[in-house]
């Protein structure tokens, strides 16, 4: 007896449930257009990052930050500590109304995509696209006029659609995001309205700290990625000497990687196929914010 798989089909299959997905999933939807949003994890996920949005992107999003701040982590920012690693810090300070947003992508992410209106097909990873007359056929499950990919720096549709670029010039960072136990938010000196910036010393690169309420989030990151783990390593040590972060971390920083804009090499655009977001390669050169250009593009 031979069972045959329940064919979908729709209009656009966005491979990837992050900002950029569900942003274009809730677009199409409003302007009613069957999409589906395929992603291998189940939401809400956590999502390593540094997780601050600029205002423009609940602008954007037609998000009113003190409605999202009523169940969610919102930690508004007045400012900034900036300076070398080894050196001084600078703060600026920007009166008003706050200068960005810290979030957490694990609430951030499932918000806009449970809102989004998308078909949604999650726990699900992408294994295969072919061509199949004018549509493209993907894991032999979904029928789609048009396939986007938005899965990120590694999206598996760049991958099997040659939008890899040859030579890639990758930001290599490490990141770690933790809820501080009662000691540690009594003796953590970092100023949640003002995180702290610190460039290395071969302005290749930034590490940060950013606590947000109660979690506190460390990372670097760096063009080059020669010896990341080792500049991490020491980047910690410096901030447990300078008493910013508990000297004993809850676990190991894990790595991700993006793409700054101006470095792409990536084709976005080619047979009914399209990549936005991080799979495009668009973060801000000067920040390497992710977020905006995603939500943008999307």
């Amino acid at each position: 007896m031979t069972t045959h798989k329940q064919m979908i089909e729709t209009e656009v299959l966005i491979i990837g449930g992050g900002p950029a997905g569900s942003t274009l999933g809730r677009a199409l939807a409003q302007a009613g257009k069957r999409v589906v949003i395929l992603d291998k994890a189940q939401f809400p996920r956590d999502k390593i990052c540094a997780g601050w949005v600029t205002p423009a992107v609940f602008f954007e999003l037609g998000i009113d930050p003190s409605d999202y701040a009523r169940d969610h982590l919102l930690q508004a920012i007045h400012g900034f500590r900036t300076g070398q690693i080894g050196q001084a810090l600078v703060q600026s300070d920007f009166p008003g109304e706050p200068a960005s947003y810290g979030i957490r992508r694990i609430e951030f992410d499932n918000y806009l995509l449970q809102r989004c209106g998308a078909q949604l097909i999650l726990g699900q990873p992408f294994r295969s696209m072919k061509r199949d007359n004018d549509s493209w056929l993907v894991n032999d499950t979904i029928r789609a006029g048009l396939v986007v990919g938005a899965g990120g720096h590694f999206c598996p549709v760049a991958r099997a659609t040659g939008a890899k670029g040859p030579a890639e010039t990758v930001v290599a960072a490490q990141e770690i995001e933790f809820e501080m136990s009662p000691q540690q938010k009594a003796d953590c000196r970092v100023d949640g309205e003002r995180p702290e910036l610190y460039f290395t010393p071969d302005l290749k690169g930034y590490g940060w700290v950013f606590r947000k309420g109660d979690y506190l989030n460390i990372g670097l990151g760096r063009e080059d990625k020669h010896r990341l783990s080792a500049h991490v390593e020491d980047f910690c040590d410096y901030l447990a000497q300078k008493n910013r972060i508990p000297r004993d971390l809850p676990g190991k920083l894990k790595g991700h990687a993006y793409l700054l804009y101006p470095h792409t090499t990536r084709t976005v655009v080619k047979d009914k196929v399209l990549l936005i977001g991080d799979a495009a390669g668009l973060a801000y050169a000067q920040s390497g914010e992710g977020i905006r250009p995603a939500v943008e593009s999307a």
